[in-house]
């Protein structure tokens, strides 16, 4: 029988760290776990990972201010469970655990998202319920203890099998390793979980009653965010032209932060200039308040980024005092939600532990619901809100989005800004932050300034953008072979008679653009292919090609 550990004869002092050697939960710290899961009765394997958050947050249980614990569970990335815990450490050392908010995501067969639960869910106000002990203060051997007492829906109780252990683990060598079971009055199968001095929980692995393992979990992951760069003098803005597709951006700590100044208080023109990704994402946009941080109803702005046209721009009217904020949905054709109903709003970001709308001040990642208030499987992956190489606005305070910097003539006063759509907490994850690539312009972008960033951006991605000024322009003449160094000639009577070199891939003179007018394009993809010269309304004729030789062209 397990007994109820007393919680009247614990003593706790406010905003006391939670330092437990086999439990450390300190702020900003993110473990992230993988493992199988195997289905009893298909023998189905299924490989899910979770990131558990210890935020800076707070939340008073039982008179006591506790620390907030996100912990989120994914399947190949799209969100299965997102819970709230609340943990504090007693002046001798024991952690308790005071209950939990609980979401987990209902999905049909075909992955389409059919609502939320919240099975699980308890808290230590409630009429007959109690703190547990998560940790005890010292890995001594004694009776079994609750870890969590709510009758009839949380009944978790531990007792400290094995201590001193040596455990290794695909992550790393561990000593003094202690050994917990645990179980509960109301499932079958036990649990056995590892934690190591320093780190905490390292593996879990659950098995049956039959003695089979139904899943195994390992720790793969150690990382911590909000921590403050004490000098900013030395930030750099990463160069559009030198993205490139699975090379990490590095030092983010080190990147200039976005200015939220260039995101405030006008219209604004978001153009899509480039991206390279396996994923179909989506772009949205929130509005915030300047002066208080109060996020508004969100939008989404393109509904399927792999369909959008580069070149193609959204007009987006910020009211006075607001700013714009943009995010990222990654997966739209995983997540089951159609996302083409939430174009003019209706997309509520959500603090769900205060129940008020979501403010840039927030310690953790809002909760998205409709306007009926259902909570939806979406996560927004914010742009706005960085600081020092995270962004506590997104999931796991992961950074999904840095500011660019362009040398193209006519790119000043433009923001461009690069995102990742993988958590860094991924282990798909390969931080080269060009999965979408957009620009903010208070004006349409020049013709000739945006053709040139398309070139820039196109650099950023094995393939080139001409597929899409194809699609948009069919009526353009397509020049085969069209490759880097080659030259281009005009002829007396062409518009320019100058000769032009297009000295290296995704390089091209001005000029040569300028030579067709103000809506005129040309590409050089640097690459094999289909080249494209053209009007970007209604294409150009270029009549009287006399070839040059093998790598040029009269346009007469």
């Amino acid at each position: 029988m397990a007994i109820l550990p007393n919680f009247g004869a614990a003593t706790f002092i406010p905003r006391a760290p939670i330092d437990n050697p086999y439990l450390p939960l300190i702020p900003g710290h993110v473990l992230s776990y993988m493992g199988d899961e195997i289905d009893p009765d298909t023998g189905e394997v299924t490989t899910e990972r979770n990131d558990l958050f210890t935020t800076s947050a707070t939340f008073e249980v039982r008179g006591v201010a506790t620390t907030v614990i996100r912990d989120t569970v994914y399947e190949d990335d799209v969100i299965l469970e997102d819970t709230f815990d609340w943990y504090a450490q007693d002046t001798a050392g024991n952690v308790w655990y005071f209950g939990e908010i609980v979401i987990n995501y209902e999905y049909d067969d075909d992955g389409n998202f059919t609502g939320v639960n919240h099975d699980g869910e308890w808290s230590a106000d409630d009429p007959g319920n109690q703190p547990g002990w998560a940790m005890k203060a010292s890995p001594e051997f004694g009776p079994a203890y609750y870890l969590e007492f709510a009758p009839g829906i949380a009944e978790d109780e531990s007792i400290i099998a094995e201590t001193g252990l040596s455990v290794k683990t695909a992550f790393g060598q561990f000593d003094d390793v202690i050994k917990i079971i645990d179980s509960s009055a109301l499932s079958t199968g036990v649990e056995f979980k590892y934690y190591a001095p320093g780190v905490g929980e390292i593996t879990e692995l659950a098995v049956a009653p039959d003695g089979s393992t139904t899943s195994k979990v390992d720790l793969y992951r150690k990382g911590q965010v909000g921590v403050a760069d004490p000098d900013d003098t030395d930030d750099v803005t990463p160069a559009l032209a030198k993205l490139h597709e699975g090379k990490a951006v590095k030092d983010l700590a080190d990147v200039r932060d976005l200015d939220v100044a260039d995101f405030t208080g006008t219209t604004k023109e978001v153009t899509v200039i480039g991206g390279s990704t396996d994923s179909v994402d989506a772009l949205g946009a929130y509005y915030f308040d300047a002066a208080t941080g109060g996020i508004s109803e969100a939008r989404i702005l393109l509904p399927d980024l792999s369909e959008v046209v580069r070149g193609s721009s959204v007009v987006v009217d910020v009211p006075e005092g607001q700013t714009l904020g943009l995010f990222l949905v990654r997966g739209v054709d995983e997540i089951g939600v159609d996302l083409e109903q939430f174009t003019d709003g209706g997309l509520h970001l959500t603090n769900l532990l205060t129940g008020l709308p979501a403010s840039m001040t927030d310690l953790y990642a809002p909760t998205i619901m409709d306007d009926a208030g259902n909570i939806l499987p979406i996560q927004p992956l914010s742009a706005l809100g960085a600081a020092d190489g995270s962004n506590l606005l997104n999931p796991a305070g992961s950074l999904q989005a840095i500011g660019l910097s362009s040398t193209v003539e006519g790119a000043e006063g433009i923001e461009i800004v690069g995102f990742e759509d993988r958590l860094n907490t991924s282990p798909e994850y390969d931080g080269d932050f060009n999965d979408a690539i957009v620009a903010v312009s208070d004006t349409p972008i020049a013709a000739t300034t945006l053709q040139q960033l398309l070139i820039e951006a196109g650099g950023s991605k094995p393939s080139s953008p001409v597929g899409d000024l194809l699609a948009a322009n069919p009526s353009n003449d397509a020049l085969e072979g069209w490759m880097a160094s080659d030259s281009f000639q005009f002829s007396e009577g062409a518009l320019s008679a100058e000769r032009i070199a297009d000295a290296g891939k995704g390089i091209m003179a001005a000029d040569f653009a300028a030579a067709f007018g103000d809506e005129a394009f040309a590409y050089d993809d640097g690459l094999g292919g289909t080249d494209v010269i053209g009007d970007r309304g209604t294409g150009i004729d270029v009549a009287g090609v006399t070839s040059l030789g093998a790598d040029g062209f009269f346009f007469t």
